[in-house]
């Protein structure tokens, strides 16, 4: 039983460990696969991602693109950002330019790694590293979104309807007089 305490109590200090130097980042992002950039040909834009780090400690993360090179580039000089704690203010700055040529309708994916740098690790040392990759669509041209327009439509509409209906007075219902009989005396 004691065997057993010692060792609860050993597992309890070496996770208290590993917790108390966690550390966490996010990624936040104007664009994505549901909310694409959309750039005409010719066009070149400069867009940013920013990182964050709400809690645990400063940490080091490595951007890279993975796919569609062609278009985009990252044009900070060095691609590892030191993110401190309780921040949310890093930039990664990357620029997208479409080809005079590109026809209408084309749509490129982009996707960047988001990875954590570890450093001062030895021969034999164990660490443990995050990595997120995040992807958007660039289209080429205009987007319509024909299903959310006719569905605001509908909403629309119907909250016309229900207006109207609580907006219009209503008529009281008049007592129906009845005519009462008289009893005739005999």
């Amino acid at each position: 039983m004691r065997k057993e305490l010692y060792i609860s109590a050993a597992m309890l200090f070496v996770l208290a460990g590993i917790i108390a130097n966690a550390s966490a980042f996010g990624i936040v992002a104007s664009y994505s696969k549901e909310y694409p950039l959309i750039m005409q040909p010719g066009e070149t834009k400069d867009i940013y991602f920013t990182l964050q780090n709400m809690v645990g400690n400063d940490v080091t993360i490595r951007v890279a693109l993975l796919e569609e090179s062609a278009i985009a580039e990252l044009t900070d000089s060095n691609t590892d950002y030191l993110v401190r704690k309780e921040t949310a203010d890093t930039k990664v700055n990357m620029r997208v330019s479409i080809p005079a040529d590109e026809a209408i309708g084309t749509t490129h994916t982009i996707t960047l790694s988001f990875a954590t740098v570890t450093s001062g690790v030895t021969a034999g040392g164990v660490s443990v590293g995050t990595s997120i990759e995040k992807s958007f669509d660039v289209v080429v041209g205009q987007v319509t979104k024909q299903g959310i327009q006719t569905w605001m439509w509908v909403v629309g509409a119907l909250a016309i309807v229900i207006l109207i209906l609580l907006l219009t007075p209503k008529k009281k219902k008049q007592a129906v007089k009845r005519p009462v009989a008289v009893k005739k005396r005999r």
